[in-house]
């Protein structure tokens, strides 16, 4: 194989670096770009005609880059690797600080359940070519005492991730999962569900149907897309503090990244908000993604209180993928985790993969600190009363140090110009709930 920097063409005018691998024929040229806003059109091009998940689409990653990159020290970069003249990826990175060390990772910032690049139609790479492709994007990097790509999935819908063909790319532990959506979408919880599972929905449904003004609603315009993830923030806000979770909702720039996303394209675009409501109150509401024939749950929350025996948040996971499977969707993902309610629904395990290069010391060290204690975990896991009994004493400790303000940030008034009576609602008077539904950032 031959390397060879090269002189940066027109077109390259917001690229700082160009780099060539070649081996035969095979020729890739891989060009860093520091301004994303530069590649929408193309980025739009290769999303709609190639493959990628949905967290690499270009709407979720513009949102991203203006709501979080700033909070968390990060500097968007994408490399684009072409072959021949022409696009054959995008991989959207971030260029940061932690605790001292650079790292250049995947541009995730707390919000990306997959990493991946945005590939061009043709014909998948060989390991080979997926080796090169990766040798020009590493060359074009920023110096960095670590690179790392975490949580890649093995394929992009019908087309192999390259960058999960890569020889030092490694399964994680941490696995994603899944279900096929088809036939009538009136018997898919039937057909999906065990029995026991299949059972336990149809009792709680019934319960649920003895109560007033019970819907399950998809929001479909801005209004109603805000009301919906207001309750959300409210709800989960109220659940996480009583259990003494850790929210991510509270991080800086979270709620403000999530709104922008959900309001984009309202009822019709990437994102796309539930309710589930009954005797004139939301009693459980979900957040998730439509990308390439599949929903992606990312957001769930519940209230408790009097509603905790009816298990909202299984009850509107359940509505969800009937409503997907009649909207012509093939494909339920549960994205990461392996929660219990999970494997009520039967659901397919796919691995993730991890691309993880240390270049100096410094990385090594944090890199291998960041192995021990995901193995340290992985042992208390094995060990379930001492693993509880950990997490029951950092819950409390939590719970001590007491809440933060419960403050949604204000939208633009174009959108949105109060919070609903049904947040304030939420807020008030709402608990969590303990239902084996999924309560974390990504179903």
């Amino acid at each position: 194989m031959s390397v060879e920097a090269v002189p940066i063409r027109p077109r390259d005018a917001v690229a700082d670096f160009v780099f060539q691998a070649s081996a035969g024929s095979a020729t890739y040229e891989a060009v860093l770009h520091r301004d994303l806003a530069s590649l929408a059109p193309l980025w739009r091009r290769l999303q709609e005609a190639g493959a990628c998940t949905a967290f690499q689409r270009i709407e979720w990653v513009l949102a991203l880059v203006a709501h979080l990159s700033a909070a968390r020290g990060a500097e968007p970069l994408v490399v684009e690797v072409r072959r021949g003249g022409h696009p054959v990826l995008l991989l959207p990175l971030a260029h940061r600080r932690r605790r001292g060390v650079r790292i250049v990772e995947a541009l995730d910032l707390g919000v990306c359940d997959y990493a991946a690049p945005v590939v061009a139609p043709g014909p998948a790479p060989s390991p080979a070519e997926a080796e090169r492709i990766w040798q020009a994007v590493r060359a074009v990097l920023p110096r960095a005492d670590l690179i790392r790509l975490t949580r890649l999935p093995g394929d992009l819908g019908p087309v192999a991730n390259p960058l999960a063909l890569v020889a030092g790319a490694r399964p994680l532990a941490l696995t994603r999962s899944g279900f096929g959506l088809d036939g009538d979408p009136e018997t898919l919880l039937k057909r999906v569900c065990s029995a026991s599972t299949h059972r336990d929905l149809m009792r709680r449904s019934k319960r649920l149907d003895r109560h007033a003004d019970v819907r399950f609603v998809a929001a479909t315009d801005a209004a109603e897309v805000a009301d919906l993830f207001d309750v959300l923030v409210a709800q989960r806000r109220e659940r996480f503090r009583e259990i003494g979770r850790f929210e991510p909702l509270d991080e800086p720039g979270m709620i403000a990244f999530y709104r922008a996303a959900a309001l984009a394209e309202p009822g019709t675009g990437l994102v796309r908000v539930f309710g589930l409501r009954a005797e004139g109150e939301w009693i459980a509401t979900a957040y998730g993604l439509v990308h390439g024939g599949a929903f992606h749950g990312v957001l769930l929350a519940m209230a408790g209180g009097a509603w905790r025996a009816t298990a909202p948040g299984l009850l509107i996971a359940s509505r969800i993928m009937v409503w997907a499977r009649r909207e012509g969707l093939t494909y339920f993902d549960f994205t990461v985790g392996a929660q219990p309610y999970k494997a009520g629904f039967r659901p397919e395990e796919r691995p993730l993969f991890e691309i993880a290069e240390a270049a100096t010391l410094r990385g090594g060290l944090m890199l291998a600190g960041e192995h021990a204690a995901a193995s340290a975990k992985a042992a208390l896991e094995r060990h379930p009363a001492l693993f509880e009994r950990l997490r029951t004493v950092v819950r409390w400790l939590r719970r001590r140090r007491g809440p933060k303000p419960l403050h949604i940030p204000a939208p633009a008034a174009a959108e949105h110009t109060r919070l609903t009576r049904s947040a304030q609602v939420a807020m008030g008077h709402t608990a969590g709930t303990r239902n084996p539904a999924p309560e974390n950032r990504a179903g």
